[in-house]
């Protein structure tokens, strides 16, 4: 997997992909409005994963289970298999304590929807952008939640998943013109 992780962040670091495939990223900048930066995030991973080899279908529901519904904001297909491989989340965060709830129950989403899908997710992927520089949340919740499971939203136990990688990326606005924002930068950390 150290592989994959290596890809993706050669791509979105050291290649002129996001360039090339959202160039509104960079100039003249996007919207802060209603979902569009959140659909633009979701859509630049499944290019990502098309372009990295797999099938990436947006809003791909897991498996049902007990529980709610979950539908990954990306999920990166084998195309030989059709097997899960990698499944990701796109999330706004403000900092602070409500924005770290959130991201928390992002990977709470993850690991139960790597949990339907049985055996096939490798890699998980938390995908967070903020407006500015917002303090980063501590990734040590994200990696007990991955190594000792989280109860879901009835309260049923779904177990961890140590051999699975978690990758927690960030991407970092600011401000360029009155009402939009372009990417500034961008920052990984390998949780597990």
């Amino acid at each position: 997997m150290n592989d994959e992780i290596a890809r993706i962040r050669e791509t979105l670091e050291g290649s002129d992909f996001l360039q090339r495939s959202f160039p509104v990223l960079f100039h003249p900048g996007v919207k802060d409005e209603d979902v569009l930066i959140h659909s633009i995030g979701c859509s630049l991973w499944n290019t990502l994963g098309h372009e990295l080899g797999f099938s990436a279908v947006v809003e791909a529901p897991a498996p049902t289970a007990a529980g709610c519904d979950i539908r990954s904001d990306s999920v990166w297909f084998n195309r030989s298999t059709w097997s899960p491989e990698v499944l990701i989340e796109f999330e706004r965060f403000e900092g602070g304590a409500r924005g770290t709830t959130k991201l928390d129950a992002k990977v709470a989403n993850l690991l139960e929807a790597a949990s339907r899908w049985g055996r096939g997710p490798r890699l998980l992927i938390l995908s967070a952008w903020s407006k500015g520089i917002v303090n980063a949340p501590s990734v040590d919740s994200f990696r007990h939640a991955l190594l000792r499971g989280i109860k879901n939203s009835l309260g049923v136990h779904v177990p961890g998943r140590p051999g699975c990688a978690l990758l927690f990326i960030r991407f970092i606005f600011r401000t360029q013109a009155p009402g939009l924002l372009t990417l500034h930068s961008r920052s990984f950390a390998e949780v597990a």
